[in-house]
């Protein structure tokens, strides 16, 4: 293992990180303009629309998370193969990625579609009729998704995982744009609403996964699928990928736990304040994914460093990413407080939906540059790639519930502070972060992990 002393060849130069990270950051950019342009589509059909989509939209994400925490795992394990030049296990781990992934979907998708209403009525309780016959409807349709949404993100993850963003950034964003003239088509051609913003979804899903599958048996890849037919489970690698990807999907899915939590009670304070939550996560959003895609770019890099047995490059290259993410921050959350009245007018609300959400827009800005955000996510990407999977799990937890959950329902409810106070009980779970963060990051415990 190489340490401060040794003087080695650093495995990706400025304009190797530069070619990675900027299809990254505009996939996620234009993952973010589509979802922007289907929600302005869909704010056609009203308040109690957008209202249900955000409700099951916060369920779909928290289901989405738990198969796709097997895909966080694979793409560490097939970092580390690459970088240290095992393309045969590296190929391997790549195929086992894609069996667990599917099968958790599948399973979650089996399960889910026979409790659709109840599922919808445990979580957020007694909503407004027309909300809750929205949120049935887009429910059913985005559960058929499921198993397309793994295969897609497997396929995705294992282009990014071989540095191949580029043609990551292609796959995607032809399906985001598929995605938002099939919105168009059927929300506005064929008066479908919310059911025809859940097929347009669900079908561009589907499209991912061919075209995905297909480009991931290209032989010219260095990592590519091989008799995915046969289904041999390695269960060495299995192991490996699900204990990663198990403690992704435990801290992943108690958090988006939480987040629902949060949301029902915000639906606790009405139609005016769903919506106006709905917008402003919506427009906070483009900043909020656009520093996290760094951490995608953190996992490739810090995979193969680990991998390669690099140990000071992984943490040099962390700190040289976090550092970047921090100035991005205050430039694209300042853009977003100053120009927040004209963000919000892109919706179809009345003036007092439109006045809430600029509001609550402006102080979820300016409470993300104060938690200094960047440190909050970014850095755990590096150390979950470098195997330190634990430490992970018990901050998000901890802060979650702490915080997010706790803080926002003695403010919002107790307090009677209503949205704005839990958006405060958010901001201070990102700073909880931002503190543990930085300090795990000095001590350098995360380094001494070992994946393979």
């Amino acid at each position: 293992m190489n340490n401060s002393n040794t003087i080695s060849q650093p495995m990706f130069s400025p304009r190797a990180l530069v070619a990675l990270a900027v299809p990254i950051v505009l996939d996620a950019l234009l993952a973010i303009a589509a979802g922007l342009v289907d929600s302005a589509m869909v704010s056609s059909a009203g308040e109690a629309a957008v209202s249900a989509i955000s409700l099951v939209d916060s369920l779909n994400i928290m289901f989405i998370l738990l198969f796709n925490a097997v895909t966080t795992g694979g793409v560490v394990v097939t970092s580390q193969y690459i970088g240290s030049r095992d393309i045969d296990k590296a190929r391997t781990s790549a195929n086992q990625l894609l069996y667990g992934s599917t099968a958790i979907a599948t399973v979650l998708m089996l399960s889910l579609l026979c409790f659709i209403p109840q599922v919808i009525s445990l979580v957020y309780g007694r909503i407004d009729a027309a909300v809750f016959e929205n949120a049935k409807s887009y429910f059913f349709w985005t559960l058929l998704g499921y198993p397309f949404f793994a295969v897609g993100s497997s396929c995705t993850a294992l282009l990014r995982a071989q540095a191949k963003s580029a043609a990551a950034l292609w796959l995607t964003g032809a399906v985001n744009i598929l995605n938002v003239i099939g919105n168009a088509l059927l929300i506005y051609g064929f008066d479908l609403g919310v059911a025809g913003a859940a097929i347009s979804t669900t079908f561009s899903r589907v499209i991912w996964a061919v075209v995905g599958l297909l480009m991931l048996h290209n032989k010219s890849l260095q990592v590519h699928f091989e008799k995915l037919l046969n289904l041999r489970l390695d269960m060495d690698i299995m192991k490996r990928v699900m204990t990663i990807g198990g403690a992704n999907g435990l801290e992943n899915g108690l958090f988006q736990m939480g987040k629902i939590l949060v949301a029902s009670l915000v639906s606790s304070f009405g139609t005016i304040a769903i919506a106006a939550n709905s917008v402003a996560n919506t427009l906070c959003n483009i900043g909020w994914t656009t520093i996290g895609s760094f951490g995608t770019v953190l996992l490739t890099v810090v995979g193969q460093c680990m991998g390669a047995r690099e140990v000071e490059q992984a943490k040099r290259y962390t700190k040289k990413i976090v550092n970047f993410c921090i100035i991005l921050t205050v430039v694209l959350f300042g853009s977003v407080f100053l120009f927040r009245n004209q963000l919000v007018s892109i919706f179809d609300f009345g003036k007092e939906a439109l006045d809430a959400s600029a509001y609550i827009t402006g102080a979820g800005a300016l409470l993300t540059i104060c938690s200094v955000y960047a440190w909050s996510f970014v850095p755990v990407a590096a150390y979950r790639a470098a195997g330190d999977t634990k430490y992970a799990v018990v901050l998000a937890v901890s802060s979650m519930f702490t915080f997010r959950v706790g803080l926002s329902y003695v403010l919002g409810h107790f307090l009677q502070m209503g949205l704005i106070g839990v958006w405060i009980g958010m901001w201070a779970d990102w700073t909880c972060r931002t503190v543990f963060n930085y300090f795990r990051f000095r001590n350098g415990k995360w380094l001494t992990k070992k994946v393979i």
